[in-house]
């Protein structure tokens, strides 16, 4: 007899999961061999994709029915290499009925490039993801890393996981991929934007309402979960960075006398230097000032994008 889970029957959630397995690879989520999908189709057994096989060519058939202590219930392929930290996620999270890893290509960029994804810029990302979860780039053991990935797990829907790719859950498999498509979306606006000009976040009452709503629409468990710590971490280098830029703005006279001591320094530093008996007093002035401008226009660069004294 088939499995049920709130009456969809074994073969209608394998359609469900090859659906999935297609779109992801049909929208360059994933290539062919790559990432795993997994869902529940009771309390107690999941289907999961089967290892060293095309997301693009697979077929009902061909995904692995387990229990959750990954006894196979049925014949055919072996079950996808990360099938542990499925069950793991599962056995952690009671409440997710789905489960994909994938690898977005931009997602990937950003964490290669360095840029911090978890900038709050567009609302409807704050709302369905919250706060994307982070798992830096790790040399330890397989147990390791999916202990901890679990414990990120417990508190996000979406993971990134450093110069690799994404986990994202959801209450079905159709929201779990939905997830995915956001996290890829977002990362796609911040790349572009970060291309045209400075990134311009939302603000604090902003977000805070954005959060709410979020809670108000996902339910007390997720508020629970999440409690008031979204973004705190985002704010706080925010408000660094905003006091950093005040003080370099070019007519600031706070910015002039550091500027003025910047360049005493350096002229004082290029002073000590064998180079500095070749040189007359003003050309040690003048590569003082140079030196001065070049170090004041990368910390501009970095705080205010101006490029310029």
């Amino acid at each position: 007899m088939p499995i049920l889970t709130e009456n969809l029957t074994e073969a209608k959630l394998r359609e469900d999961l090859k659906t999935i397995c297609l779109l992801a690879y049909g929208k360059g989520l994933i290539s062919g061999f790559d990432g795993s999908f997994s869902l529940k189709t009771s309390d107690n057994s999941i289907l999961i994709t089967p290892t060293d096989t095309h997301k693009g060519l697979l077929e009902e058939k061909d995904f692995i029915l387990l229990d959750l202590n990954g006894n196979i219930l049925t014949n055919g392929k072996e079950p996808s290499d990360h099938l542990s930290l499925h069950l793991a996620a599962y056995k952690a999270r009671p409440d997710i009925k789905a489960f994909i890893h994938a690898h977005p290509p931009t997602v990937v960029s950003l964490t290669v490039a360095g840029i911090d994804f978890n900038q709050p810029v567009i609302p409807n990302t704050i709302i369905s993801l919250g706060e994307v979860g982070f798992f830096p780039y790790s040399n330890s053991d397989k147990n390791t890393e999916e202990s901890q990935l679990i414990e990120i797990l417990k508190n996000h829907d979406a993971i990134i996981l450093d110069k690799h790719g994404s986990i994202t859950v959801g209450d079905d498999i159709f929201t779990a991929y939905g997830n995915l498509e956001t996290l890829e979306f977002t990362a796609k606006v911040l790349h572009q934007a970060s291309q045209i000009g400075e990134i311009q976040t939302l603000s604090d009452k902003e977000i805070k309402d954005l959060i709410n709503e979020r809670h108000k629409i996902y339910g007390k468990d997720l508020q629970d979960r999440e409690k008031n710590n979204l973004f705190q971490n985002f704010t706080q280098k925010l408000t660094v960075k905003k006091l950093i830029s005040k003080v370099l703005e070019s007519n600031s006279p706070v910015f002039q006398r550091v500027l003025s001591l910047t360049h005493e320094l350096t002229v004082n530093t290029i002073e000590k230097t064998a180079y500095s008996s070749k040189l007359t007093k003003e050309e040690k002035e003048q590569l003082g000032r140079e030196l001065t401008g070049s170090f004041f226009n990368l910390v501009l660069g970095k705080f205010t994008k101006k490029t310029s004294l």
